[in-house]
């Protein structure tokens, strides 16, 4: 039965990320803002799903985008799935994590795939994309 992991109002800690690590996982929010071609920005759900391997710390103390640095450093978590696919995890919108149980996540993986059939036309990339995914059933779905 999928289990709560990370709500959206909870704070994401090192001991949090630390725990996801041998668990499958379902990301249906993680939010991060974007920069688009024209140089605007905009907010983008950068979901995932698999199962985690281990995560990254990475401690900023530098604003690129201001070119000075923040007054305190800023802290990000990416996680690892055992499909070698990474994750940054968003701290500055919304989160949400769920853990599944395998079979919840076959469920994902073929409500995906239904989805991705309806809304995409088919191509050289999909195909390799499916074939993969039948060999490999840990591998990332899809981001949105």
């Amino acid at each position: 039965m999928t289990q709560m992991i990370k709500a959206k109002d909870d704070t994401l800690t090192e001991e949090l990320v630390a725990s996801l690590i041998g668990k499958c996982v379902h990301a249906p929010t993680n939010v991060h803002e974007i920069q688009t071609p024209t140089g605007a920005t905009t907010k983008a759900n950068v979901w995932f799903a698999g199962i985690v391997a281990g995560y990254e710390k990475a401690v900023i103390g530098f604003n690129y985008e201001a070119d000075e640095f923040h007054e305190e450093p800023q802290t990000y978590y990416n996680v690892h799935l055992t499909d070698g696919m990474g994750y940054i995890l968003t701290s500055a919108f919304e989160l949400e994590i769920h853990e599944l149980t395998q079979e919840e996540f076959a469920q994902l993986i073929e409500e995906k795939k239904k989805e991705e059939s309806t809304t995409e036309s088919p191509s050289a990339v999909q195909s390799d994309k499916e074939t993969n995914e039948q060999t490999n059933p840990e591998l990332l779905i899809a981001n949105e």
